[in-house]
């Protein structure tokens, strides 16, 4: 079979960080190509830094069997200054002609982007049936007046097209499924994100460090991972690790200094894609106090204890029973669950098996890429 996918910004974990939509796209597009499968990924050329259009032109990437194209775009908006800076690419027109092509299926990723919609004018245009993955729920940016304003008019126009024209929309999560009570989508198919689980083979495992691993951004909650520090080291001694990178980086540098735990705390920055799984591995506790996603079930394939903010897509991912919940903001439960996991090695071992169980069970790209594949196929036949 033939697929694209459409995906607003893609690289190879060899090239930058992955994480989100990029990670979701190269992941399930590798288990397609071992498949034996044509995969060709549609994408941006990356952030634009400056107010220049530049020439457009077109870059085309190989490895491990995925094509990638990748088109000069505008992106740079912004809404006035009520708003911050969108990371919303909008390709050169070189990017329809070339998406223009024969393909058998066009598979787009979120649908609150420009391209998104795009694709969606291209494939209708050329009878191509798509498929839609929701892999944002519409709650991003909701604090400044002019993106929720914006999100309202889109809903109605560009978004509406884009989940509308789809053959079939695929829902990770139960809020995206209550996003697309919005919309009218032909056909809803619930398939959740899934992991590869052959990365965290062979692991040397131990417990030098509480781990905190993501994007450091208001909606993951570092914050709380950093206040609930303090409590925690009043009752037990550990260490404590902060990866990733981040507009809150120097914030939460800064709050460590205030709350003089810096001999406790290490921050490394942004870890590399083929070194996730060591750092994981030599983590006594993963915490993720707000939106997780692929952090936490790369834990639970790790089969390390997990606490987690106490939130609906979270405890998808992994399992109701799988780790340790604990509502966003509740510092001080926040500590106890830490000190809990830290001291009661029967708990932690018992959450953290629970959650490599659920993992294999339910997030093994292995088992959701051909329940995808099959998503695709009927929609061909009802296409013809």
């Amino acid at each position: 079979m033939r697929i694209v996918h459409v995906s607003p910004y893609f690289n190879f974990p060899d090239e930058g960080p992955v994480g989100g939509v990029p990670l979701y796209v190269y992941e399930l597009s590798k288990t397609q190509v071992e498949n034996g499968h044509k995969v060709t990924v549609y994408t941006s050329k990356g952030i634009q830094r400056k107010n220049s259009i530049g020439v457009p032109q077109e870059t085309l990437v190989k490895k491990e069997g995925i094509e990638v194209h990748k088109f000069s775009s505008f992106d740079n908006i912004r809404i006035s200054y009520l708003s911050p800076r969108l990371e919303n690419p909008i390709p050169f027109p070189s990017f329809l002609s070339s998406l223009s092509k024969e393909h058998d299926i066009i598979h787009i990723h979120g649908h609150e982007y420009a391209i998104s919609f795009i694709s969606s004018l291209v494939a209708k245009r050329m009878k191509i049936p798509t498929i839609l993955s929701i892999l944002n729920v519409g709650e991003a940016l909701e604090e400044f007046s002019a993106i929720h304003i914006l999100r309202k008019i889109l809903d109605k126009t560009a978004f509406s097209f884009t989940v509308n024209s789809a053959k079939t929309v695929i829902a990770p999560t139960e809020q995206a499924l209550h996003l697309l009570k919005k919309f009218k989508p032909r056909k809803v198919s619930r398939i959740p994100a899934g992991i590869d689980l052959n990365r965290f083979k062979n692991l040397k495992n131990s417990e030098e460090y509480v781990l905190f691993l993501g994007r450091l951004e208001q909606t993951k909650r570092p914050e709380d991972f950093i206040k609930a520090i303090p409590l925690v080291l009043k009752k037990i001694d550990a260490n404590f690790v902060v990866a990733g990178s981040g507009n809150q980086f120097e914030y939460l540098k800064n709050l460590v200094s205030k709350l003089k735990i810096f001999k406790s705390v290490k921050f490394i920055g942004w870890v590399p894609y083929n070194k996730v799984p060591e750092i994981i591995a030599k983590a006594s506790v993963l915490v993720a106090p707000g939106y997780a996603g692929y952090s936490i079930m790369e834990a639970a394939a790790a089969k390390k204890p997990i606490i987690s903010g106490n939130i609906d897509c979270n405890i998808e991912f992994i399992g109701e029973k799988s780790a340790l919940f604990v509502k966003p903001g509740d510092i001080e439960k926040l500590a106890e669950a830490l000190v809990k996991v830290l001291t009661d090695h029967k708990l932690a071992e018992n959450i953290a098996d629970k959650a490599r169980r659920y993992i294999e069970k339910s997030a093994s790209w292995n088992i959701l890429a051909q329940r995808i594949i099959d998503e695709y196929k009927e929609a061909l036949e009802h296409h013809q």
